[in-house]
């Protein structure tokens, strides 16, 4: 367990060695962050939030985007569940009773997000500093950043915005938002782990969540977190993956669950079909041909997972052949953003595609039907309206939290939801799942087989 005590967090601790090595930010930027308020270690009791006008307003705007999402019927009101509720009281609670460490275990599409979004309005009225929100990829930064925007408008809580995308003016601004006091919130990837003044803006923070710990690399990121003096709330749907490191954190001993759904969806359907061993994944497209005609007629929104980079433009490829529609991609070497594109043009990074990201997703929110080709990218949150069919190719090279994490991008509404899974494709079972005594990983190739004896015509 980290040794923190709330007087200890008043002091400003030393950056990590490991971080200032790999920082090149200007001196400005870290004595901006220097100058950021801290909250007051006496902490103060919780507010009742049904009599703040704040809160008023919230939740007159969570009304508006529930009735927009098609969550709720006009007129009705958006409420919590009992888990919500309860999960929301209890670390409001432990908070302010001096606590530091926290898991959330929440099911995907159990509402862990607006658990988490009520903790952060909690903890900022209550300490009067901000709260940091840490996501695994820049496209869930950006819907988390949605999230709170469309909720936290009128209320005069800022919301900052940090990841490779942005522009340096962008985050000198954030930073100075959080020193006038104007930013309440901040979302960020995982370089605000990384990066030195970054890293101490977590460090100086009234609370910092990490969104999806499950996706964060260990030696990267999770051990950086152990020096952080702020106080910390990890949210997973499997925290058993990372049981070793919750525990040292101390946060594996204070979990908070939740098991309740906050609509009243039908469960997905998942089909397990078996492939051909070694078979392309864009031939295995066509063992799911009819359910993906079924969405399509349906107006739905699908997604089509590969397990490569280089397998998504070929299943693109294949898609808009066979269903005669425009395919989006989504992939990690695509540029961020149009400021994203032109800082790797001036450095001469290549990246895939000429269109960014931000615009791919865009397209594809805006389609319906819509087809989107990725790699597990989609697994790290992200939520779209009215996605309700995931097809994954080589489905047993993804781990069991990644297969979970993907299947529930699917199913958050009344609409019938499917999930394909591609199975007995490839050679290779994901090593998570797939270890043998020796700690190697097994191979699953048929006795006698060789890799180069299988040979594929396209159908």
């Amino acid at each position: 367990m980290r040794a923190v005590t709330i007087e200890a967090k008043a002091a400003l601790d030393p950056i990590p060695d490991v971080v200032k090595s790999r920082s090149d930010a200007p001196a400005e930027s870290h004595a901006k962050v220097v100058a950021i308020h801290r909250p007051d270690p006496k902490r103060a009791p919780v507010i009742d939030t049904a009599l703040t006008p704040i809160w008023q307003k919230i939740i007159t705007n969570e009304n508006a985007v529930a009735v927009a999402h098609e969550l709720i019927k006009p007129g009705e009101s958006f409420t919590l569940t009992d888990d919500q509720k309860i999960a929301v009281d209890a670390i409001c609670e432990r908070l302010a009773a001096g606590e530091f460490e926290f898991l959330l275990k929440a099911p995907t599409g159990s509402g862990k997000t607006e658990v988490m979004f009520r903790v952060a309005v909690t903890e900022a009225l209550r300490s009067g500093g901000y709260v940091c929100v840490v996501a695994p990829t820049r496209d869930l930064v950006r819907q988390d950043c949605t999230y709170l925007r469309d909720r936290l408008e009128g209320t005069g809580l800022g919301v900052g915005e940090v990841h490779g995308g942005i522009s340096p003016g962008e985050r000198r601004a954030m930073l100075d938002g959080l020193q006038n006091g104007s930013i309440k919130f901040v979302v960020g990837s995982a370089m605000m782990i990384a990066n030195a003044p970054l890293w101490d803006v977590l460090d100086r923070s009234a609370l910092t969540i990490i969104d999806d710990v499950n996706a964060f690399d260990e030696r990267e990121h999770l051990r950086l977190l152990e020096d952080l003096d702020c106080p910390l709330l990890f949210a997973s749907a499997t925290p058993q993956e990372l049981q070793r490191f919750l525990e040292r954190v101390g946060a594996f001993n204070n979990t908070i669950s939740m098991r309740a759904m906050p609509f009243d969806n039908p469960p997905t359907t998942v089909h397990r079909v078996t492939g051909v061993w070694g078979e392309p994944a864009a031939e295995q497209l066509a063992h799911a041909e009819a359910l993906i005609r079924d969405h399509l007629e349906r107006k739905s929104r699908i997604f089509v997972i590969a397990r490569t980079r280089g397998d998504v433009p070929k299943l693109a490829a294949r898609l808009e052949s066979t269903y005669k529609i425009p395919v989006q991609q989504l992939r990690g070497d695509m540029a961020d953003s149009a400021e994203h594109k032109k800082r790797n043009r001036r450095s001469g990074v290549t990246v895939y595609g000429t269109s960014t990201r931000v615009e791919e997703m865009a397209a594809f929110r805006d389609g319906a039907p819509a087809i989107l080709a990725a790699t597990n990218l989609v697994g790290s949150g992200l939520d779209i309206p009215a996605a309700d069919l995931i097809v994954i190719t080589d489905s047993d090279a993804f781990g069991e939290s990644e297969i979970e994490q993907l299947i529930g991008r699917v199913g958050r509404r009344s609409r019938a939801s499917d999930a394909v899974l591609l199975v007995e494709t490839t050679f290779e079972k994901n090593p998570s799942r797939a270890m043998g005594a020796s700690g190697r990983a097994q191979t699953f190739m048929p006795r006698g087989m060789r890799s180069n004896s299988l040979k594929f015509r396209r159908r």
